[in-house]
């Protein structure tokens, strides 16, 4: 069973090659600076090196996990840090990283694109076809072939559209479905502007229509134009509404403006809309 060492911080390399965690580092680092400040470094939660793979590197150590708590470590200008001492290979210390930074829920969806592409290159680089390399890349990751098809999706987006899906800009979901119904692997330069594109129009969209916009997607596929998609997305609301005629008595008009103007509406439809709808949903 390993122990735990204390460990001059100077001696190891913070920027190992095993660290699957590569977005969102730095915000992370000035977090656990200032836990640090305030409460100390927590003594039971050692961080995880290896023996330096580079004999000519000018560090004993690398970082296998923990590398927010080193960085704020020597950012803070502390000397020692616990930590456990393994002897791990390349492929065992992605694990481990893997492992902790997923398990917490650290890990942005670029990073994972990143991993699962590494991973599934390198076996198809050693000749599994492409069901094999997705099945041996989720074993070796611990994920399920889906997910791992799904993050490898995430890696064909545009470095502008993978930024917007880690801040949560663009939902995962709908990042996903612009992948499937627009990517062409023979036209990858015209198939990432299109992303783009597609893109901003579903964030134009407001919440309901975005439902629409991405069913658009979907029926009509990677040739369609934002002015189909639009059409398209116009035709589903024109189809989803139902016209009704409605009288208002006189001496309840003024108590249905109040009622609206209450809510922020001004337009007599908007508020009978709203008004309905309320009474619906509470049935």
């Amino acid at each position: 069973m390993s122990t735990v060492e204390i460990i001059d911080i100077k001696r190891i390399d913070p920027d190992g090659t095993s660290n699957v965690r590569r977005q969102g580092v730095e915000d992370n680092v000035e977090k656990v600076k200032i836990s640090i400040q305030e409460h100390g470094y927590w003594p039971d939660q050692p961080i995880i090196i290896r023996p330096h793979p580079d004999s000519q590197s000018e560090y004993d150590y690398e970082n296998v996990t923990g590398q927010c708590r080193l960085k704020a470590c020597l950012a803070l200008g502390l000397e020692e840090i616990p930590a456990f001492v393994l002897k791990l290979n390349d492929d065992e210390a992605i694990q481990r990283s893997w492992l902790e930074n997923e398990i917490r829920g650290d890990l942005a969806a670029s990073d994972k694109a990143y991993w699962i592409e590494y991973f599934y290159k390198h076996y198809i680089e050693e000749g599994y076809s492409g069901n094999e390399a997705y099945e041996l890349a989720a074993k070796f990751l611990g994920v399920t072939v889906e997910t791992a098809k799904t993050y490898y999706q995430f890696g064909l987006l545009p470095d502008s559209l993978k930024k917007m899906v880690d801040t949560g800009t663009l939902k995962q979901s709908d990042a996903i479905q612009i992948v499937k119904n627009t990517f062409d692997a023979t036209r990858v330069e015209e198939s990432q502007q299109a992303m783009e594109e597609r893109a901003s129009w579903i964030l134009s969209l407001d919440r309901d229509n975005r439902k629409h916009g991405v069913k658009a997607l979907q029926n009509l596929g990677s040739h369609a134009s934002i002015e189909q998609l639009n059409a398209a997305v116009m035709q589903k609301n024109m189809a989803a509404k139902r016209v009704v005629q409605y009288e208002i008595p006189t001496e309840l008009y003024d108590n249905l403006k109040k009622w609206g103007e209450e809510r922020g509406l001004q337009d007599e439809s908007d508020i009978i809309g709203r008004m309905v709808g309320e009474c619906l949903t509470k049935r």
